[in-house]
């Protein structure tokens, strides 16, 4: 079998067939401009599977069943930019949406609350979540708490939960570095959450289209899906909207990236305007799907 070779270049039928498997199973698009990205993102791959050419690795995916390396291709064309505490002025409306989070629980006879992070990546906005919910001092120890996580990337998901990061992950922490002797424990230039903010959440590996990556979660208080949808295709936005719509309790808040919106592409979900932040929900006049 002939080797691969780095400097081979992708042509434009190859990155034509690895892009139409991409979007057709997660939705992601990728653009034309893209193609030399893409052959520097996944070149290794086809030196560690020992293949010689792309089209290879297409019937290579195409063939394994187990959807693994399908996983595998779509994790290293994502973006993994993630970081504690990114953009603070969603993060303090969460803090605040707690009480309203909390007081309706308390009126329906609940004390559990659900939390998820749709393309977590390595953690850092779910742990975030918790430590602001755990800083907001509502929920006592006999509340249920759950918070899920879920990404793509395999490998993102075993850094998250070993919940052990670099100083990097806290370069937007300013002035809350006191959260970092109260939360993390210092290893040897790393910092490793605190065991009691780890026992709360759950991460999984998966696909945000696919509902059955959902198992087992319904009636969510609050949704984070920042930076996300940005990627997709208009078909996959509607899938994705139609699942979250479906895993939201009808009082819960989903939050989406500062450049994203849901205004010209849905009505199953409204905006409510906070100073400059949006949150949305569930919009009372449709009760379907998207």
């Amino acid at each position: 079998m002939t080797s691969f070779s780095k400097n081979e270049v992708m042509t434009e039928r190859e990155f034509r067939l690895l892009s139409d498997l991409v979007t057709g199973e997660f939705g992601i698009v990728l653009k034309g401009n893209k193609r030399l990205t893409v052959h520097a993102r996944i070149s290794h791959r086809l030196s560690i599977l020992g293949l010689s050419s792309y089209t290879s690795y297409h019937d290579y995916i195409v063939a394994d069943l187990s959807g693994k390396e399908l996983l595998v291709l779509a994790s290293h064309l994502t973006n993994k930019e993630t970081y504690f505490f990114r953009d603070r002025a969603q993060l303090s409306l969460f803090s605040e949406v707690l009480k309203d989070v909390k007081s309706r629980r308390q009126r329906a006879g609940q004390r559990a609350v659900s939390i998820m992070s749709l393309g977590s990546s390595s953690g850092e906005e779910a742990y975030s979540l918790n430590i602001l919910l755990k800083e907001s001092g509502l929920f006592m120890p006999d509340w249920d708490v759950r918070i899920t996580g879920i990404d793509l990337d395999g490998n993102a998901i075993m850094k998250a939960r070993e919940a052990c990061y670099t100083g990097n992950s806290f370069r937007d922490i300013n002035g809350d570095a006191g959260l970092l002797d109260k939360y993390f424990s210092a290893q040897g230039g790393k910092f490793l959450l605190r065991k009691s903010l780890r026992e709360d959440v759950e991460f999984r590996q998966g696909n945000i289209m696919d509902p059955g990556v959902y198992k087992g979660i319904s009636e969510v208080d609050v949704i984070f899906c920042r930076n996300v949808l940005i990627y997709m295709s208009d078909e996959a936005v509607a899938r994705i909207i139609g699942n979250l719509h479906a895993l939201l309790s009808d009082t819960g808040y989903l939050f989406m990236g500062s450049s994203e919106s849901l205004i010209l592409r849905t009505d199953i979900f409204v905006p409510e305007y906070v100073g400059d932040v949006i949150v949305y929900r569930k919009n009372p006049k449709r009760k379907g799907g998207a």
